[in-house]
């Protein structure tokens, strides 16, 4: 993603993220693989990432589960957990990699110029809404570590410790967004306040170009022919 501006990789995570709802039990399995394998050669570990989002891997479990027993059938509910994990995975990569500042104050350009302050204002809620996921990944692995200093394990008692624990996370949750919002706020940051100037190279107009070509290959082929 070097010298790549961010909302051109949002773009291409966007469509990538539509286009695998399109994709069958083996094509989802496919990318999956792929999604875990890629990353590597540029020396990014992305099981280490997913399994510091314990949240999400329970998430994924729960998803096979369900669909396990509502469809009856394996590869189906591998193909959903499949699906989940690829995009989770992908989202996960573009905010460690992405500068949030820079997608803000892209969108911002591009958006202020047709909707004004309301534009500015949506790019801001998206930074806002990214920024969260760290947040959100570092609560859980602190709510994980603490139940394993105390002893704690998911197995004695599933459902009971999973309620508990997505309603401690999410208390804790909310009060480090607190933090965060008034760490914002102290420093006079506003959501329609005015951003510099940004415009797209050519790199960035060439991954949108290839993401969009890709993506509408993909659902001609899925959905018409």
């Amino acid at each position: 993603m070097a010298g790549i501006n961010p909302f051109s990789t949002m773009v291409a995570l966007i469509l990538s993220s539509v286009a695998s709802s399109l994709l069958n039990e083996y094509e989802a399995l496919a990318l999956l693989i792929l999604v875990t394998i890629i990353p590597f050669f540029f020396k990014v570990n992305i099981f280490k990432i997913l399994w510091s989002m314990k949240v999400m891997l329970i998430t994924a479990l729960l998803i096979f589960l369900f669909s396990y027993f509502g469809k009856g059938t394996l590869l189906s509910s591998l193909s959903d957990t499949s699906k989940f994990l690829s995009v989770v995975a992908l989202s996960a990569l573009y905010i460690k990699k992405s500068d949030l500042i820079d997608l803000s104050t892209t969108m911002g350009s591009i958006l202020s110029p047709i909707f004004g302050k309301r534009g500015r204002k949506a790019s801001s809620a998206v930074m806002m809404t990214l920024a969260l996921f760290p947040i959100i990944f570092s609560t859980a692995t602190e709510m994980m570590n603490a139940r394993r200093s105390r002893g704690g394990s998911f197995f004695r008692h599933p459902i009971s410790s999973i309620t508990d624990y997505t309603l401690s996370m999410m208390r804790l949750l909310f009060q480090k967004i607190l933090i965060f919002q008034d760490a914002l706020y102290s420093r006079s940051w506003s959501t329609g306040g005015e951003r510099t100037k940004v415009i797209l190279g050519k790199k960035d107009w060439l991954v949108i170009i290839l993401s969009a070509m890709l993506f509408t290959g993909l659902f001609i082929w899925k959905r018409v022919l």
